[in-house]
């Protein structure tokens, strides 16, 4: 049985994929030979991988001008200076900040507007694509599941140790696809129970928000059938002031998937610091930030190694 990562990007506008994959990995391969050593580094290098793309079809929607990779390069390198010990309360707090208008992004999404009606059209200004995601009357959505349904489908039938992580708009699509593997009609007898993603891990994800849960697959439904029933263990990241993952914890949404049986262990919440830094400004919702954090590292590290 080989072990596989597969990885899914998020929302907002992406530079192409060879650029964008090569920007997670290298992340990556820092963090393990920060935190571990070379072997680490090497055998992560070797691991089979899959990363899956779609910043074509929300490019395609935003229709907003190629992003210098440049600029991500000179934060990831920025990223690169931290020690281990640094990524803290301290180091973040001495950051250049945003200000306050990321702090009011973050009501964007709470549940009480959600509850009035308006979160929607706001969803809809701040995070235009993933409202699109929502858009029933568009294809987006399933043109972006397509991108890795055959992908997971394929892992599962080799009898793959899969560890599938999605950043921001990606655990979403993860999760949707997820469900839909556990309870289509087409896919459930063989996708269902017996062919398991070993971990999931979400990065900066909004599935924990009142609002995402009510647009998620299943969202309508009761018991197992509400829930991915194709998942061994769950990990979360979610960093301070990440107005996307504001809702820093998914264990207490999704705990009815522990009592019901469906996980081997209860969901791991993890609260980070993101240390990125954009032209000037605080990020804490980018990806490479998460991707090169000890706390994940240390979860791919074991993972790998188990």
């Amino acid at each position: 049985m080989a072990k596989r990562i597969i990885f899914v990007h998020g929302r907002a506008q992406k530079p192409s994929k060879d650029d964008l994959q090569q920007l997670w990995y290298e992340a990556i391969n820092h963090g393990l030979l920060r935190d571990v050593g070379l072997q680490a580094m090497e055998r992560f290098q070797e691991i089979n991988k899959d990363f899956i793309y779609y910043g074509d079809l929300s490019n395609d929607f935003l229709q907003q001008p190629t992003e210098d990779i440049g600029l991500r390069y000179q934060s990831l390198e920025r990223l690169k200076s931290y020690t281990k010990q640094q990524f803290n309360k301290a180091s973040y707090h001495a950051l250049t900040q945003a200000g306050f208008l990321k702090e009011a992004l973050a009501d964007i999404f709470s549940a009480p507007l959600g509850k009035l009606g308006v979160a929607t059209p706001l969803i809809k200004l701040v995070a235009p694509d993933m409202a699109h995601y929502w858009n029933g009357d568009s294809y987006f959505a399933s043109d972006v599941r397509s991108r890795l349904t055959p992908v997971l489908k394929q892992a599962l039938d080799r009898g793959d140790d899969i560890m599938l992580v999605g950043h921001s708009l990606g655990s979403m699509i993860c999760f949707d696809n997820l469900w839909k593997l556990s309870h289509y009609g087409e896919y459930r007898r063989l996708y269902g129970a017996d062919k398991k993603v070993n971990l999931f891990v979400t990065l900066g994800s909004p599935l924990a928000d009142e609002n995402v849960k009510q647009q998620l697959k299943g969202s309508r439904n009761r018991g197992f059938k509400k829930y991915p029933t194709n998942i061994e263990r769950w990990c979360n990241f979610a960093a301070e002031d990440d107005f996307i993952s504001h809702d820093t914890r998914v264990s207490n949404d999704y705990d009815e998937m522990s009592k019901l049986g469906l996980l081997k262990a209860p969901i791991e919440d993890f609260h980070i610091y993101n240390l990125t830094v954009m032209e000037g400004r605080s990020n804490p919702h980018a990806s490479i930030g998460y991707l090169i954090h000890p706390d994940f590292i240390s979860v791919v590290n074991h993972w790998i190694n188990n």
